[in-house]
């Protein structure tokens, strides 16, 4: 797969409107383009790729979160 780039400072701008919403009032929106939401996903998914499918973990080992039932 060919790697997919975007300025860092495309994303660095796109992360921070959307960080700015963690200390707005709820229900605020932020205003993103087509074009900047494609481009942010072909990133993310370009870098999920890149990260091992599994993990080897030495036992014992923890695990806590909300069960799914």
């Amino acid at each position: 797969m060919g790697s997919v780039s975007m300025e860092p400072a495309v994303l660095d701008d796109i992360i921070y409107r959307l960080l700015d919403l963690k200390q707005a009032r709820p229900g605020k929106q932020v205003q993103l383009l087509e074009g900047e939401i494609r481009q942010l996903c072909t990133v993310a998914r370009e870098i999920f790729l890149q990260q091992p499918n599994l993990l080897e973990l030495e036992a014992p080992i923890k695990i806590c979160g909300t069960p799914f039932f």
